[in-house]
C-alpha cells in the first residue's frame, strides 16, 4: 500500500485562503519566546546518580573522580548517619572510663595505666560530643555543595583536643608495652602486679589503633590501584 503524501498547506481548512507564515514571523515568535538570562544558575542534578554522572563527565576515570564520588556519598549519607556512628562509637570511650575508674588501685607495678585508661575516656567522650555539636548546630553547606563549619572556634577546639589524645596515646603506648612482659596478673602484694582486666583492655585500646591504621593502609591503597587501573 503505497504511503499518503501529507497535504499541501493551502489543502488545509483552517489554512484556506491565508498566506503560509514568513520568515519574519518566525524571528519575531522565537525573540518573544522567554529565554534564561545569563545570571540564573543552570539546572541542579538533584538526584545523587546526576551527580556521579555529572562528576565522571568532568573527571573520567580518574583519581579525581574517586575523590568526588567520595564527597558525593559522604553528602549523600549527610550528618545523621555521621552523628549515630559517633553515638555508637562513644561506647569504647565511655567502657575506658569507667574501667579505668572502677581499677585505680590495681595496678602496682604502674598506677599510670588506669589514668591513661581514665584520661582516654574522658577525651574521648568530650571529642565525640563536640563532633556532634559541630554536625547538628554549627554545620552548613556553600554554593557548590561543599560542607563549611559556622563555629571555628569549636573546630579549633577539636584540634586541640585530637592534638591532646595524640600525644597521651604515645604515653599509653610506652606505659603499656613497656611491661607486658613482666607484669603478674596473680598476686596483688608483688609490685609487678596489674589487674588482668585493667591491662588488657587498655592493652587491646592501643592495639586496636594500630589495626585499625594498617586496615585502612590497605584499603586506601587497594582503592588507589583500582582506580589507576580503571584510569
Amino acid at each position: 500500500m503505497a504511503e499518503e503524501e501529507p497535504p499541501l498547506y493551502k489543502d488545509v481548512p483552517e489554512n484556506s485562503g491565508a498566506p503560509p507564515p514568513t520568515y519574519q514571523s518566525d524571528v519575531a515568535a522565537e525573540e518573544a519566546r522567554p529565554v534564561m538570562s545569563g545570571t540564573e544558575p543552570p539546572p541542579s542534578y538533584d538526584s545523587l546518580f546526576g551527580k556521579i554522572k555529572e562528576a565522571r563527565t568532568e573527571h573520567g576515570n580518574s583519581f579525581g573522580f574517586f575523590k568526588a564520588l567520595l564527597a558525593i556519598l559522604g553528602a549523600a549519607i549527610g550528618g545523621i548517619v555521621c552523628v549515630a556512628c559517633v553515638a555508637a562509637l562513644m561506647a569504647f570511650p565511655i567502657a575506658q572510663l569507667v574501667i579505668g575508674l572502677q581499677n585505680q588501685d590495681q595496678c602496682t607495678i604502674n598506677n599510670k595505666i588506669p589514668l591513661f585508661l581514665i584520661v582516654s575516656g574522658a577525651c574521648g567522650c568530650a571529642a565525640a560530643v563536640l563532633q556532634i555539636m559541630d554536625q547538628i548546630c554549627c554545620s552548613d553547606t556553600d554554593s557548590s555543595g561543599e560542607r563549611r563549619s559556622k563555629c571555628p572556634c569549636l573546630g579549633f577546639i577539636l584540634h586541640l583536643l585530637n592534638l591532646f589524645c595524640f600525644a597521651w596515646f604515645i604515653c599509653g603506648n610506652v606505659w603499656v608495652y613497656k611491661i607486658h612482659k613482666t607484669v603478674d596478673y596473680d598476686d596483688p602484694a608483688s609490685e609487678e602486679y596489674c589487674g588482668k582486666l585493667v591491662y588488657l583492655f587498655a592493652f587491646w585500646s592501643i592495639t586496636a589503633v594500630y589495626v585499625a591504621l594498617g586496615a585502612t593502609c590497605v584499603i586506601g591503597c587497594g582503592c588507589v590501584c583500582l582506580m589507576a587501573c580503571l584510569g
